[in-house]
């Protein structure tokens, strides 16, 4: 009697077994067929050549889009500020872009928003002097010649370093560079100091070695990477959520994988490994929508305003152009921004 009891209940935990693994087979089999066929949008960003697109690149190697709702194509672009005008001349669907450059635009009256910031640096724009001069302070730069890309993060840093020490540009003798010519007017002495973001600094050092002194400015500039759009429908923030719902996945691989995310930008990029090494410490890979970031826009705007590079003279909000929706919808705490 004892002995048909055990084999009762083990015939019946058997029976519950296989039930158990055949609902989640059959679960596991539907969820693929849901995947399957679930719609798939196409999608074009500009991602700009920088390692700060990181999450672009280790998102395309791990395939991290495959589960979300878009197809992503990228345009390769040298440049947040052109990777903008794709977005609004309509080539794109999106583009990454840096907060200087939302700030600039955001004088223009163009129609856009940041649907994420996915990476920050406090350490991007640097100042370099002749270790011969020995500057110590930067109101030693008084009278002297200083190189700048005019109306982007570089005056910008240039004019906070003087501010702090109670002088404006008029107490220099500003020359405009582009970005790769600012190297080759310092070198050529054409100039005393340059202000550069990467990756000019670590080529500058690579170039000229202990003839520069590179001046700790860490803190007081955060550069941001933003996902921008035009102003977005509810299709466009459909899409903006999968986009960021990619990047997520992007970014959990770089905290987990750094050494490989590492090897994906230099090979996506062909970097010298040494300059990725160089600047990794600086970035914070994070998804996220925040004070700091409309405090940047504004103060870059103000700035901008009130040193006449802009025919406009009313600051924006900068609220309006942040939208929160997709962000909301796949990681509610990285937003902190009112509502």
């Amino acid at each position: 009697m004892t002995k048909l009891k055990v084999n009762n209940l083990s015939a019946k935990y058997s029976f519950i077994i296989f039930i158990t693994i055949t609902i989640g087979i059959l679960g596991f089999y539907f969820n693929l067929q849901y995947f399957w066929s679930m719609d798939k949008h196409p999608v074009t960003i500009a991602v700009s050549k920088t390692p700060l697109s990181t999450p672009f690149y280790v998102a395309k190697s791990i395939n991290s889009f495959d589960e979300t709702c878009v197809e992503v194509e990228y345009t390769e672009v040298k440049g947040g500020q052109i990777a903008f005008e794709k977005v609004m001349n309509g080539d794109v669907d999106f583009g990454t872009s840096s907060d200087s450059v939302i700030a600039f635009k955001s004088l223009t009256k163009q129609k856009f928003v940041t649907h994420a910031m996915f990476v920050q640096s406090d350490n991007d724009v640097k100042l370099i002097t002749r270790s011969s001069d020995r500057v110590t302070s930067v109101t030693e730069l008084k009278e002297k010649r200083v190189g700048v890309t005019k109306g982007t993060a570089s005056e910008y840093l240039l004019s906070t370093l003087l501010a702090i020490e109670g002088l404006t540009m008029e107490h220099v003798q500003l020359y405009n560079y582009k970005p790769d010519e600012l190297i080759h007017g310092f070198s050529n002495n054409e100039v005393d100091a340059i202000v550069a973001w990467e990756p000019f600094v670590f080529k500058a050092l690579q170039l000229l070695g202990d003839q520069i002194k590179i001046h700790d400015t860490k803190s007081l500039s955060t550069l941001s990477f933003n996902l921008i759009s035009q102003t977005a429908d509810n299709q466009l923030v459909e899409k903006a959520k999968c986009v960021i719902q990619g990047l997520q996945t992007a970014i959990n691989y770089i905290v987990s994988h750094p050494k490989e995310s590492k090897k994906i930008v230099i090979d996506a990029l062909e970097l010298d490994p040494a300059f990725i090494d160089w600047v990794w410490p600086d970035y914070i890979f994070k998804l996220g929508l925040n004070q700091s970031l409309i405090l940047n826009i504004n103060s870059q705007a103000i700035w901008a305003v009130e040193t006449q590079m802009s025919e406009f003279n009313e600051i924006p909000n900068s609220e309006r152009f942040i939208d929160s929706r997709a962000l909301l919808q796949v990681e509610p705490g990285a937003v902190n921004i009112p509502l």
